[in-house]
């Protein structure tokens, strides 16, 4: 029964997108063009120190929580190595156009890179790609972008390239957003989303180990599916969101008997999420907590585990992981600016008892927090800001028998400074 429910939902949905079709049919013949185009971006240079080794990617400038630690023969933990590194290749180009009316609709795009696409290879990184139509009343946006979940106009003000991973979702994915202004307070916004760069995890066909791949989405036909309110005035900016995804982890099994069997076992779940946001003269405060299920294509520790299988087929049924992602920003000041972020994540288990293998980030981490504060300094182009960061995570043992749980944790702790200088244009 669970199954044939998740078709209507999904019809009920899409019927979401379909105030703004008939608009964009009817108006595919440009009626005005008034191209203009305008560049954007900034250069940006990094100063890291670490007084360990960290889940990270982009050498390090990029980085999750403190790597477990790992004993030598004497009892030395390998990972207590502290670095220092330099780096300027996070600078990043923008490119938008605008001015082309097609009847009572406004087209424009909006592209940008950076240099940020592979560790020491300073390769390009396509960020954002897409087109967006505005009328008076809704805007419908087609293309590669923030996450819904991802609330652009409630992130933390922090200057590290993670933007407060794994406190809060980093995630850009080809999207289909249609946003309605139900009020001039009170937004309505609707998206279905697929993977390509930040995607989930699941077995490998060959080997069956634990691996990244877009595919899981792509054999589960369904885009991820998300709807939000977003409320804001002058100070305030409020809302609330929930997700729906669903992914297939295999399009076969290998039972005992060697023979191979086609499985169209698939694994929905769920997130949800509340923000707020207030700003008033120099002071802006931000806070965002999300309950999520198998969010690991969003740089969250989570994923899921075997719930159930069947040795003679090979059949597996899963089972997702469940994670609470919470933080606070607060900023003050305009030419120098003083702020703190706090973040802090909970492991909460499976939803079933596990039986088999984990395909997940970060199985065995069971509480994360983070102590960051800022002070920045601006002047016209060019700011300069320190951002000391204390990052402690717990590693543990997963109880199978407890839905997955990690217990009998022992916290490790980084250390991070990180100088920054920007040039922006």
């Amino acid at each position: 029964m669970r199954r044939k429910v998740y078709p209507w939902l999904m019809f009920s949905f899409s019927l979401l997108f379909l105030p703004s079709v008939p608009s964009l049919v009817a108006q595919t013949v440009p009626t005005e063009r008034k191209m203009n185009l305008s560049f954007s971006g900034f250069v940006k240079n990094d100063f890291i120190t670490d007084t360990r080794r960290n889940a990270e990617s982009v050498d390090g400038l990029y980085t999750l929580w403190p790597l477990k630690p790992e004993y030598d023969a004497d009892g030395k933990d390998i990972n207590a190595q502290p670095s220092a590194r330099m780096f300027n290749i996070s600078t990043r180009f923008s490119a938008r156009l605008s001015g082309w009316e097609m009847g009572k609709a406004r087209a424009g795009a909006f592209v940008e890179i950076d240099f940020t696409g592979g560790d020491a290879a300073n390769s390009i990184r396509l960020r954002h790609a897409y087109t967006r139509f505005d009328w008076a009343k809704s805007s419908l946006l087609f293309g590669r972008t923030w996450h819904p979940t991802f609330i652009e106009k409630v992130f933390p003000g922090v200057m590290a390239l993670n933007t407060g991973v794994p406190f809060q979702v980093f995630n850009r994915s080809p999207q289909v957003r249609w946003t309605h202004h139900l009020t001039s307070r009170l937004d309505l916004i609707a998206a279905a989303v697929y993977q390509i760069n930040y995607i989930s995890y699941g077995p490998d066909p060959v080997t069956g180990l634990s691996v990244a791949s877009s595919r899981y989405q792509r054999d589960a036909l369904w885009p991820n599916l998300h709807l939000q309110f977003q409320y804001f005035d002058d100070h305030w900016v409020a809302g609330a969101g929930a997700d729906w995804k669903t992914i297939q982890p295999r399009s076969y099994t290998t039972g005992s008997d060697g023979l191979k069997r086609v499985t169209r076992e698939k694994l929905s779940s769920v997130a949800a999420l509340a923000y707020l946001k207030y700003t008033r003269g120099k002071l802006e405060v931000k806070a965002k907590s999300m309950w999520g299920q198998n969010v690991s294509e969003s740089l969250l520790p989570g994923g899921y585990a075997v719930a159930s299988l069947d040795p003679l087929t090979g059949h597996e049924t899963y089972t997702p992981t469940n994670h609470l992602f919470s933080f606070i920003n607060l900023i003050y000041g305009q030419t120098w600016k003083g702020g703190l972020f706090a973040g802090y994540m909970k492991n909460l288990g499976t939803s079933q008892h596990p039986v088999g293998r984990f395909y997940a980030r970060g199985a065995d981490v069971g509480e994360c927090w983070r102590i960051a504060p800022l002070l920045c300094w601006q002047q016209k182009n060019l700011m300069i800001s320190l951002e000391p960061e204390i990052t402690t995570v717990t590693y543990g043992t997963i109880d199978t028998a407890d839905k997955g749980r990690v217990k009998d944790a022992e916290a490790v702790t980084n250390y991070r400074n990180l100088l920054t200088l920007f040039y922006f244009f």
